[in-house]
């Protein structure tokens, strides 16, 4: 094992892997409202080719037309787009109100039952008590609940709302000694159950000011709240909304919209290019805040998709015949979200104000739950939460992702999850860019007056000015560790962060063994070429081509990391009194233990569960180099070797001209890279 560890080179620790994600390869409203189902991207020069995690890759090959969806396009492009082109407000100037949100859910409580308070601030607060107090005095809420930051939140369930108007109060201790309070009106019978609508999916009541940011960051937060070292997933993202522990804003609109009993319910099944839509869709007709989408090009990963200032809003009325409002909601998110936003709609220069996101700063501040993180190949992660780092724990930020087979997954902090190229400024850390609906219309703010705005929300360029990826990283590890962190236990958190992008593809085989199971193990054909990366239908759903590129990258990043400590000893706090020689034999120590004692199981076809190590998963990096084909049993997914115990149990084996195909498409694994278009 020693030697397989000195043989690689010390670049291997910088080693990355693009995520790119197609998303819904759809038709581009071009001006005059024509559809064109010929969009193509350009690779750029610039831009080192790397795999995406997710089976994609930014080209065209295989991409659906129109006609391919489902049912086809009925929508009329006239009534989905805003009546005005991109415009810039005047001033976009979102006040602050006041250090403490306070929110109450549902929008309209009822006596007798439930209500949620969750109050948010910027910075951490000594938060002594939240209370009630009605006509019978005041008293506390327990237990309360806090996560953060930034920014910080602390909730409280009500389980039986006094009917009147009692008031709710978080009091705060300390030198910030404080008392917020909010007066709530509380129906004594439930209110109709239908909420009679106008034109457009929902209304508009109030703007995106700070306060609505701080509150979207805290949801976020809640919503996929996961402690260290447990896992955790969703398919599809409407199985996280239904958790009424969750999602603070469960059946806020009283419409049992997050009941999967009720008649009508939310349904949400984004891939990663919809995800941050429709998070940010869902939190805004929750809340009665503006929404609005550039419609853009794929474009490439050096120019970015060249966005027109099209774009459409949630006043459009081409659902208007849809009567019931969470109905009117669902047919939004999928005839229109899905079908006109794709990866590519974020990948915009930093310059460009046609653009739904813009940069922001590296910073504590900035890189909170709701930030975007944008690989200029596609693929989109949304932050969910900041965890700094102590003398016992790495720091790291921790994000989900869409797939095409319509999981959420976790992901955290790393070089081969988080791709950075200087060259290519389409990429990064980026917010959702303001939208501001006045005098009956919608206007965006600019890039310069977001760059007045305070270090949460202020553009910047500053993560484009760093010489290599290497550097990158570096600055945002470190600013996650304040103080160097131990090698030994960098080296551990990285075989974890390992074993979590196993266990995540153990729940993305077994979703594909269930689908090829729902055929009778109909074939499925491969694509030709680079296409195996870059296709539609349920190859580009189940076969996994490019999630073990990325593994076999993070493999090699892992093994290269004992010469990273020994070449790069000011990334590491050193033990007191270690050698060098000491250190390499703790390294060296770490890695066997972990190779034994980190393990997952999969399902093999006869229902029976198989162990595998984080050991028997290094022996096998070659035999993963051919184990992406959904039309193979599981135990060939995972590798398992010829005439082994493990793969007596094999019932399908793909087609022989398959694995054919196959083993001529091996260099690209065996290389590391992906091919930049078929």
């Amino acid at each position: 094992m020693r030697e397989r560890l000195a043989a690689l080179l010390p670049s291997l620790a910088l080693l990355v892997a693009f995520a790119a994600c197609r998303g819904r390869d759809l038709p581009f409203i071009q001006a005059g409202d024509a559809l064109a189902a010929d969009e193509t991207s350009v690779a750029s020069d610039d831009v080192p080719e790397s795999p995406s995690p997710d089976g994609t890759e930014e080209s065209t090959a295989g991409a659906p037309t129109d006609e391919d969806i489902e049912g086809g396009m009925t929508l009329d492009p006239a009534a989905l787009l805003a009546p005005a082109m991109h415009r810039s407000c005047p001033s976009c100037a979102r006040p602050e109100e006041g250090p403490i949100s306070l929110v109450v859910s549902p929008a309209r409580p009822v006596a007798g039952h439930p209500l949620r308070i969750f109050a948010v601030a910027d910075h951490e607060l000594d938060v002594e008590r939240l209370t009630v107090e009605d006509d019978d005095g005041t008293r506390p809420l327990a237990p309360i609940e806090a996560w953060g930051g930034p920014p910080w939140a602390w909730a409280a369930m009500l389980e039986a709302a006094p009917a009147g108007r009692p008031k709710l109060c978080l009091i705060v201790r300390g030198p910030e000694a404080s008392t917020s309070c909010v007066r709530v009106d509380v129906l004594t019978d439930p209110p109709p159950a239908e909420i009679p609508l106008g034109s457009g999916v929902w209304p508009i009541e109030r703007g995106w000011d700070r306060s609505a940011e701080r509150i979207y960051s805290a949801w976020i937060a809640r919503l996929f709240l996961t402690e260290p070292g447990m896992s955790a997933g969703w398919r599809p993202l409407h199985q996280a909304t239904r958790d009424r522990q969750r999602n603070l804003l469960w059946n806020h609109l009283g419409l049992g919209e997050d009941e999967a009993e009720s008649p009508a319910s939310v349904a949400m099944a984004p891939d990663c290019g919809d995800t941050p839509y429709f998070l940010r869709a869902y939190f805004a007709w929750k809340m009665r805040l503006p929404f609005a989408a550039h419609l853009c090009p794929r474009g490439d990963p050096g120019e970015g998709p060249g966005c027109d200032g099209r774009y459409f809003t949630n006043l459009a009325p081409a659902f208007d015949d849809v009567a019931d409002p969470v109905e009117r909601f669902n047919r939004f998110l999928a005839d229109a979200l899905a079908r006109w936003i794709h990866s590519g709609t974020a990948r915009t220069l930093p310059e460009d104000e046609f653009s739904d996101f813009y940069p922001l700063e590296l910073s504590r501040a900035a890189l909170r739950p709701g930030t975007i993180f944008v690989d200029p190949r596609g693929h989109l992660m949304v932050l969910t939460r900041w965890l700094p780092g102590t003398e016992d724990r790495i720091g790291t930020l921790f994000a989900i992702d869409g797939h095409p087979d319509q999981s959420i997954t976790y992901k955290r902090f790393s070089p081969s999850i988080f791709f950075y190229s200087p060259k290519a400024r389409t990429g990064g850390f980026k917010a959702f860019r303001p939208v501001v609906f006045e005098d009956g219309a919608f206007c965006f703010a600019s890039n310069a007056e977001l760059a007045d705005d305070p270090p949460s929300t202020r553009y910047s360029l500053d993560q484009f000015s760093f010489p290599d990826a290497a550097a990158f990283h570096a600055h945002v590890a470190g600013l996650l560790n304040p103080y160097p962190p131990d090698p030994v236990l960098a080296f551990r958190d990285r075989m974890e962060l390992l074993l979590e992008l196993l266990v995540d593809r153990e729940s993305a085989v077994r979703h594909a063994v269930e689908y090829m199971e729902s055929t009778g193990w109909a074939t499925v054909p491969i694509p030709d070429g680079a296409a195996i990366f870059a296709t539609a239908g349920p190859w580009e759903d189940y076969a996994s081509p490019a999630r073990d590129l990325r593994l076999l990258i993070a493999a090699d990043e892992l093994l290269g990391f004992p010469q990273l400590v020994r070449e790069s000893p000011g990334l590491f706090r050193m033990p007191e009194a270690r050698t060098a020689e000491q250190l390499d034999a703790d390294v060296a120590a770490a890695w066997e233990q972990g190779l034994r004692e980190l393990s997952f199981a999969y399902t093999r076809s006869d229902g029976g569960s198989w162990t595998l190590t984080l050991g028997d998963f290094m022996d096998r990096l070659s035999a993963f180099e051919l184990a992406y084909n959904p039309n193979d049993c599981p135990e060939l997914r995972w590798a398992a070797p010829e005439a082994s115990d493990e793969l007596s149990t094999c019932s399908h084996r793909a087609p022989a001209p398959q694995r054919r195909l196959m083993a001529g498409y091996r260099g690209w694994f065996s290389a590391r890279r992906q091919p930049s278009g078929p």
